[in-house]
C-alpha cells in the first residue's frame, strides 16, 4: 500500500500549509508592548502623517496644480491638514506655468475651502510679479486671498508696499488696505 495516495497527499499538503502559516505568524508577531512603544512615539492627535509629498492634481486630463511638501499631517480633532514647507505650481489650460506659491507652513480646512499660509509667503505669477508677506488666507467660496500683515509686491518697474491685502483672484486684481507706498517706472513695465 502506497503512502502517497491522493488522500494522504492532501493531508501532507494541509500540514505543510499549516506549518508555513505558523512560521509566518511567529516571524511577524510583535508583542503588544512593542506596538504600544510605537504608538507612543507617534504625535498626539494626528490621524495621518505623510512625508516627502509630490502630488499633481489632474482635471480633465490636464495638470492644474502640483504640491511638493516636506510633510502633511491630518489633525484628528479638527480634521484640518497641516502642510510643512509647501511649494505649489499652478498651470494654465495649455499646461504652462501660471504661477507659484511657497510658505513655511500651510493649514487647510477639513472641507478644503480655506487655506492659511504662514511664514515667508511668496506668490509669483507668470507675468513676473512677486508678492511677499508673512501670512495669507485663501477662501475658495469667494476666490479671495487676504492678509493683515505687511505686503510687498515687486515686478518690472513696479514696487508696492502696504499693510493688509485683499486679492481678488477671479478679477486678477488686489487692494492694499493701508500705509501704501510705491514706485512705478512706465519705461520698465511691459
Amino acid at each position: 500500500m502506497s503512502f502517497f495516495k491522493s488522500r494522504n497527499l492532501l493531508l501532507v499538503m494541509a500540514l505543510a500549509l499549516a506549518l508555513v502559516l505558523l512560521v509566518v505568524i511567529v516571524v511577524r508577531y510583535q508583542p503588544e508592548s512593542q506596538l504600544l512603544r510605537i504608538e507612543k512615539a507617534l504625535p498626539k492627535g494626528i490621524d495621518v502623517s505623510l512625508q516627502d509629498i509630490d502630488y499633481t492634481h489632474i482635471e480633465e486630463g490636464r495638470a492644474r496644480w502640483r504640491l511638493i511638501a516636506r510633510q502633511v499631517e491630518r489633525r484628528a480633532e479638527s480634521g484640518s491638514l497641516t502642510v510643512d514647507n509647501p511649494r505649489m505650481t499652478f498651470y494654465d489650460e495649455q499646461g504652462g506655468t501660471k504661477g507659484s506659491l511657497q510658505a513655511n507652513q500651510g493649514i487647510i480646512s477639513e472641507d478644503y475651502q480655506k487655506v492659511g499660509l504662514r511664514g515667508d509667503v511668496i506668490l509669483k505669477n507668470a507675468a513676473g510679479y512677486t508678492l511677499y508677506t508673512d501670512a495669507l488666507d485663501y477662501d475658495q467660496a469667494t476666490h479671495t486671498a487676504t492678509s493683515d500683515m505687511p505686503v510687498q509686491m515687486l515686478g518690472d518697474g513696479v514696487s508696492l508696499e502696504g499693510s493688509g491685502l485683499v486679492f481678488y483672484l477671479k478679477q486678477d486684481r488686489f487692494l492694499l488696505n493701508s500705509d501704501v507706498t510705491g514706485f512705478f517706472d512706465p519705461a520698465k513695465t511691459q
